[in-house]
């Protein structure tokens, strides 16, 4: 039987992923995409740009956020070629 959803890691990423950075945070942002694909599920995902935060010297930080279309942590499309295919029966 197909698992119905990504295997769930609460707490910080085991990589150290800094999510709060744009490189970071399109990174976070292929992994749900990906893990979604994966089992058949078309999940939006987006970056955007949070907030900038002045370092004192002249310069700022830049801070990302991901958002996505899930509800409730659950997806609401499935893919073209996942559509396609028959749900397996419940025995």
């Amino acid at each position: 039987m197909p698992q119905p959803y990504p295997r769930f890691h609460p707490g910080p990423s085991a990589g150290l992923l800094d999510s709060f950075s744009e490189r970071g945070a399109r990174e976070l942002a292929r992994r749900i995409r990906t893990a979604w694909a994966n089992i058949g599920w078309d999940v939006e995902v987006r970056v955007e740009r949070l907030a900038s935060e002045d370092v004192g010297d002249g310069r700022s930080i830049a801070h990302f956020i991901v958002r996505s279309d899930l509800i409730n942590g659950m997806p609401q499309r499935r893919l073209e070629a996942a559509a396609a295919r028959p749900l397996p029966r419940a025995a």
